[in-house]
């Protein structure tokens, strides 16, 4: 899991393509979402992947794919810099897009790998068993920012010395001694060799245990008695009221028929005597289903607006928070001299606009504060979904409403927030995009069954991949669309106007998004007290 959220540190490199490549807004969106769609988008294949070919197979393939992904990125962008450097055009934008959708590719088949095998070796208290090791996949940016703050930052002054650009908007002049900024083409070499070490050592561990054997002895199961053979005598003590051609109902049937982890595996098993059940309505006795069946269900649908709702505001503001940090502390910055770098206006010395902490280390800061509410979010979500269930009879999906209220409540934070408010959005996006995902899995699982869940995952992930395409590219063009014109072309945006409608956008989706999950919630709550 740890080396599959490698996509949510974009935005500490992202002010890279925009501030030395030269890259618009819309431009650096659109790579992000290139890169979310191979996160995303590839779900359904990976899924396949992961149920098909098993979870080693298909962690040794995303280990290459890691690597080739990153490793081109990290090459096209040193290149870049040195046709940038020559008065050239940089890489080609949709290009750096392509080797980031690659290295997408290799994470969705690292998290298949490890949430498949997770779903099915652990049949009960799967809130913890899938949101434990789950929260490490949002808990990978943050360790990922430290790892690049304490071995991959740089002197900006030798960055200069090093690649040299007279006039050119992206070098700044005088550059003092203490700015430092991120050391991006190492650091995309580090994530792509590290993303190929860890799923390379993982295939050696990683297996999918085979399920507890169910015995229909008669001798050692006393919930049904043997069944005589026609033909065999008159009626005796020991001759069972039911004939075999006559019974419909048999324990083997029975569990063979309801998913396992259901309540009806979980508690006792029915005999023959029992009357039969209600009909089935898809829910807590139902069995694995999988393509048009789970496309027609109505729930499966609503879920997949959801996802498209959350997750696509969560990853605008996780792509776009360090833009959003730049929009804000340029408005914010008093007198001065000001210099441009990466994108933002730096003062004299090379710190932020409170004259104290360098821009580079804002941004980290927000990175790390959505990892770290990402990761608390799922495990909050995971065992206390499991809790509410033991203890009130709840249903998982019940934490689906307060993930997007939550969600809602950082857009609104969003929107008034000032430099020091603004690590409140940081924090509540997190904590809602954690806390969604830290169910999201398991209410799948449960909802549609365990041995399709790979695959029925996979396409909800299509609703993260176009949610993420939408509100990604909305805040690039709204960023551009706000970026004054002068003589020498489009100039820095700076305040909260920058993307004040890109956040009114996602707060409607959040409201859908709360609306749609309320509903699926209030529909279980009759389904379980109908089953019950």
């Amino acid at each position: 899991m740890l080396a599959s959220g490698s996509l949510y540190v974009f935005a500490l490199y992202a002010p890279s393509f925009t501030g030395r490549l030269g890259y618009s807004q819309t431009q650096t969106s659109t790579i992000a979402v290139i890169g979310d769609i191979g996160l995303y988008g590839v779900g359904p294949l990976s899924g396949l992947m992961a149920d098909r070919l098993g979870a080693r197979p298909t962690s040794f393939i995303a280990g290459v794919l890691l690597l080739m992904g990153y490793g081109l990125l990290s090459a096209g962008y040193a290149t870049g810099l040195e046709n940038v450097a020559k008065g050239e055009a940089p890489t080609h934008f949709l290009w750096m897009g392509g080797f980031l959708f690659m290295a997408g590719m290799g994470s969705s088949a690292s998290y298949m790998a490890a949430f498949t095998s997770l779903a099915k070796n652990f049949r009960n208290a799967r809130g913890a068993a899938l949101g434990i090791p789950v929260s490490f996949f949002g808990l990978s940016a943050a360790i990922l920012t430290f790892i690049a703050q304490a071995f991959f930052m740089m002197n900006v002054s030798d960055f200069v010395n090093n690649i040299s650009s007279n006039n050119k908007p992206t070098t700044p002049k005088n550059p003092q001694e203490g700015a430092e900024e991120l050391d991006t083409v190492g650091f995309l070499l580090f994530l792509g060799v590290a993303g190929g070490v860890i799923n390379g050592l993982s295939v050696f561990g990683m297996n999918i245990l085979a399920p507890p054997t169910i015995t229909t002895d008669p001798e050692s199961n006393t919930t049904i008695a043997p069944v005589q053979a026609q033909g065999q005598g008159p009626l005796s003590e020991q001759t069972p009221l039911l004939r075999e051609n006559t019974t419909t109902d048999t324990l083997a049937s029975r569990q063979g028929d309801y998913t396992l982890g259901t309540q009806a595996a979980t508690t006792t098993v029915p005999s023959v005597s029992d009357p039969p059940l209600k009909p089935r309505d898809g829910r807590r006795y139902v069995r694995s289903i999988s393509g048009k069946e789970f496309f027609m269900d109505g729930d499966a649908q609503a879920f997949f607006v959801i996802m498209v709702c959350l997750a696509g505001t969560g990853l605008m503001i996780i792509n776009s928070i360090s833009a959003m940090v730049d929009a804000v502390a340029g408005a914010e910055q008093g007198s001065g001299p000001r210099i441009p770098l990466l994108g933002a206006e730096f003062r004299g010395d090379g710190s932020g606009e409170d004259g104290k902490t360098p821009m580079a280390s804002i941004r980290a800061t927000h990175v790390v504060l959505i990892s770290l509410s990402s990761y608390a979010g799922r495990i909050m979500s995971g065992l206390g979904s499991d809790l509410a269930i033991v203890t009130h009879g709840a249903h998982r999906v019940y934490a689906v409403p307060i993930a997007a209220i939550c969600m809602g409540l950082a857009q609104v934070a969003g929107l008034f927030a000032n430099l020091h408010w603004l690590y409140l959005t940081s924090a509540l996006t997190g904590l809602a995009y954690g806390g969604f995902f830290g169910v999201a899995g398991t209410v799948v699982a449960e909802l549609w069954g365990e041995e399709t869940c790979g695959q029925n995952w996979g396409w909800l992930s299509w609703g993260s991949a176009i949610g993420g395409m939408l509100f990604n590219l909305l805040f690039g063009l709204i960023m551009d669309a706000e970026r004054p014109v002068a003589d020498e072309g489009p100039q820095a945006c700076y305040g909260r106007h920058c993307y004040r409608w890109a956040l009114i956008a996602s707060l409607g989706a959040c409201v859908l998004s709360c609306v749609l999950s309320i509903r699926m919630a209030l529909r279980q709550r009759a389904l379980d007290q109908y089953y019950r």
